[in-house]
């Protein structure tokens, strides 16, 4: 429970004192006369002048680090005034006792005191509702009944640190402990905003745990020049084009219905793709086909990431049916740039007497493709865009959405090489192709 006056905080350190102490200090006297009453106050030090005193002194509060950024539990706005602010309060524990021409004297009273305060810190280093000394409760009325708990931690201060506490030329150095009451609660504001009342409940069973995606993967199909049969690797994430596969690993992927949700920077929201990717489910792997759209928005070359979102049906206390989803964390995959011409299984040659070669494919023109996102390679060789409207050597152009164009003669590259021939849109590459220099 939370609580608005801090007073009540010292008031309870205070009260456990005095009932600890007090009995502490009577042992030390003869049955008669009575032993000198203490007085125990919250002032600070340079204020406490009665004989046989003893203060605890609030000098400092700062917000707990545990308890920053919690969740709020209210709707109310702005949150933060409608959650409690966990607070540590910093004490200084000081004795004195009165001169009354015995300095000495006086001293070890104020030393005899304070040795007292230090037991009863020590001995009860959290107070809760429960706490009594012979009998008597140490939470103030206020409290009692409450759920707070008061913890007192004793601060190690460094001897040459002691100083910074104590202001020079007004103040002398004075025994004194220092303790760290931690966690206080401050109350905040009373929201005006409640959540709807809850008409019915019910308990749902689920054998499956939440869905969880450990990987993309894909498969890419090329032929090296001059040979006749295909090779295919896996690659981990997935880079796939537009009509290749996609596959999806974890656990619990399976429900009565699977989607999956695809993001990329730029794009305000999470579009949902499910049957129009040909999404199919399995406990341990999800099978989509990489399309030209999710949702509202165009898929052009780039990276990507996927979570799954598994809904299950369970039915109500009152006969009706009520979906159940959970959404799995992400994944990243690469869209590819689609190169249909040359194929994988051919080599690109230029043609003509300017020696061009075109290349089919695509996305290569839309508003999420600038043309400087866009490179292309021979070999090690890049090839530069063309800066004028002629195609000339040594350049490629945009020719379309679907086509690119590159002139040679290259520079570094020989002549009756085949060398492979990439292309790189929004960072994303194609899969293998090659191309052979005239």
């Amino acid at each position: 429970m939370s609580l608005l006056d801090l007073s009540l905080v010292t008031t309870t350190l205070l009260r456990l004192l005095k009932a600890r102490v007090d009995p502490l200090w009577a042992e030390l006297f003869p049955p008669l006369p009575p032993p000198p009453t203490i007085t125990y106050s919250g002032t600070s030090s340079d204020k406490l002048t009665t004989d046989q005193a003893l203060s605890m002194f609030l000098y400092s509060a700062n917000e707990d680090p545990h308890f920053k950024n919690q969740p709020p539990i209210y709707q109310d706005k702005p949150p933060v005034r409608f959650t409690p602010m966990g607070l540590q309060l910093q004490y200084q524990l000081v004795s004195h006792a009165a001169d009354l021409g015995d300095a000495d004297g006086a001293i070890l009273r104020s030393q005899r005191l304070f040795g007292l305060a230090l037991k009863t810190l020590h001995d009860f280093p959290s107070i809760d509702r429960t706490t009594q000394i012979a009998g008597a409760l140490i939470f103030p009325v206020a409290l009692q009944g409450t759920d707070n708990v008061v913890r007192i931690n004793l601060r190690n201060i460094a001897p040459n640190e002691v100083t910074n506490f104590w202001t020079a030329g007004n103040q002398f150095v004075r025994l004194a402990a220092y303790y760290e009451v931690s966690t206080t609660l401050l109350e905040p504001d009373r929201p005006q905003l409640r959540g709807q009342r809850v008409l019915r409940y019910g308990v749902q069973i689920f054998v499956n745990g939440a869905p969880r995606l450990d990987t993309s993967r894909s498969t890419v199909t090329f032929r090296l020049p001059g040979e006749a049969t295909d090779r295919a690797a896996e690659v981990q994430p997935a880079e796939a084009a537009s009509g290749e596969n996609l596959y999806f690993d974890g656990t619990d992927l399976n429900g009565d219905s699977t989607a999956l949700l695809i993001r990329k920077t730029g794009w305000d929201e999470a579009q949902e793709v499910g049957t129009d990717w040909g999404v199919v489910a399995g406990s341990a792997s999800i099978l989509a086909q990489v399309q030209d759209a999710a949702g509202s928005k165009d898929v052009v070359p780039g990276v990507y990431s996927a979570s799954a979102r598994v809904t299950r049906f369970r039915s109500m206390p009152d006969g009706t049916t009520r979906a159940f989803a959970q959404e799995s964390n992400q994944v990243p995959f690469t869209v590819a740039p689609t190169i249909t011409a040359p194929a994988y299984n051919a080599v690109a040659v230029a043609v003509g007497p300017q020696q061009i070669v075109t290349i089919n494919g695509g996305v290569f023109q839309h508003a999420d493709v600038s043309a400087d996102s866009i490179r292309v390679f021979v070999g090690p060789e890049p090839i530069l865009l063309e800066p004028t409207a002629a195609l000339t050597p040594g350049h490629f152009e945009i020719a379309s959405p679907t086509q690119l164009r590159f002139r040679f003669p290259l520079a570094g590259v020989t002549s009756g090489a085949t060398l492979p021939l990439r292309v790189i849109v929004n960072g994303a590459e194609n899969s293998p192709r090659w191309v052979l220099v005239p």
